[in-house]
């Protein structure tokens, strides 16, 4: 199965500057440096089917009721999002398998980073019940 991750809660639409470092006034080659801790290390996320009906929204509201779970539809694409930091990330060390890293982390780049950002999504549920609220009032049986 293939999985079709994102190490990036939101695309950036404009890549960003390097971050400046503070005490020598210059850009820092590896804004990694900089973000500690990692927050691209300290989740996952993976794209799942829009919601048809109410079974698909029952669904979620089953991954919502499990600890450090979240879903996000962004740029009408959905998301299950898991609060679960990577196990090869050191505070210190920093990633303890960068030569070897998966393709995922890979791809991530200064254009995907959220160091600085907050997260803006078209939805964003973070509790079942916030979810159950949403769908009594925005979602349709069929």
């Amino acid at each position: 199965m293939p999985v079709r991750g994102h190490n990036s809660r939101k695309k950036k639409k404009k890549a960003k500057e390097p971050a400046e470092d503070k005490q020598a006034g210059k850009k820092l080659d590896n804004q990694c440096d900089d973000c500690i801790p990692a927050k691209c290390c300290m989740y996952f996320s993976v794209e799942i089917d829009e919601p048809e009906d109410m079974g698909d929204w029952n669904d979620m509201l089953w991954i919502l009721a499990h600890r450090d779970a979240e879903i996000y539809m962004d740029d009408d694409r959905w998301y299950v999002l898991v609060n679960n930091p990577c196990r090869f990330y050191d505070p210190v060390k920093k990633c303890l398998i960068y030569t070897r890293r998966p393709r995922i982390c890979l791809g991530h780049t200064w254009d995907d980073c959220e160091f600085r950002d907050d997260y803006n999504f078209d939805l964003h549920f973070h509790s079942y019940e916030e979810m159950e609220r949403y769908i009594r009032n925005n979602v349709e049986e069929k």
